[in-house]
């Protein structure tokens, strides 16, 4: 395993840590007596609930790009409330520099490290989708070119039919082959989580250039690829 494939991992396991550092804070502070303020109460108890659900959620496996968004938005909403309760307050509810301590100046660490883990996460995941087009190599049937825009649209067909995210990796190789009574060329089809989970390999008895979308679906969605270690 590279060192790319462990990154997405340790991202996703340190921003879990921090969402469920600031709804513990939350969570004390609401038990400390913030439950008894008006409106600021329910919202840290939201808060807390909301921080907790999602490290959950992050931890069990790769998320969608919604559910990250959605952590951002819980950090964001926290470091809003933080300033404006010390600014023109929230509700009538104001607090002043990191009180109460050592909470506020927790709690403000762990929503700024949340931001800062999901921004690394989907840079590390930017950048892996922009290397996945290089590394699949794709051999050319013997006396003819490849187009490159129809292999994008074999990759893209396989991220549609099975779901994928920028943290998986589709590779595609054209192979050849002696055997008789056989295709002199086959397909391989490579799905690669880049966060260590297990890949799956579909084989193709034909030329990528006659593959069609009904030939994907039934390939990808009708048996069970085979598991890689």
């Amino acid at each position: 395993m590279n060192h790319r494939r462990l990154l997405a991992p340790a991202l996703r396991w340190a921003t879990a840590a921090t969402l469920a550092a600031g709804g513990y804070v939350h969570a004390q502070l609401y038990v400390d007596g913030y439950r008894y303020v008006h409106v600021i109460g329910p919202l840290f108890l939201l808060q807390a609930g909301a921080s907790f659900a999602l490290a959950v959620l992050l931890a069990a496996g790769t998320p969608p790009l919604l559910l990250r968004a959605a952590a951002a938005g819980v950090a964001l909403g926290a470091l809003g409330g933080f300033a404006a309760s010390r600014t023109v307050g929230v509700f009538g509810f104001t607090e002043r520099g990191l009180q109460p301590a050592p909470q506020a100046g927790l709690s403000l660490l762990a929503e700024t490290g949340t931001l800062v883990f999901l921004a690394a996460w989907q840079l590390a995941s930017t950048a892996a989708g922009r290397q996945e087009a290089p590394s699949m190599p794709l051999e050319p049937r013997p006396g003819s070119a490849w187009p490159s825009p129809r292999l994008r649209e074999l990759r893209d067909t396989v991220r549609v039919l099975l779901g994928l995210d920028d943290d998986t990796a589709v590779v595609i190789r054209q192979l050849g082959r002696d055997a008789p009574g056989r295709p002199p060329l086959e397909t391989v089809v490579e799905v690669l989580p880049m966060d260590g989970g297990r890949a799956h390999r579909w084989t193709l008895d034909r030329p990528a250039d006659r593959i069609t979308e009904h030939d994907l679906r039934t390939a990808l969605l009708g048996r069970r690829g085979q598991g890689l270690s």
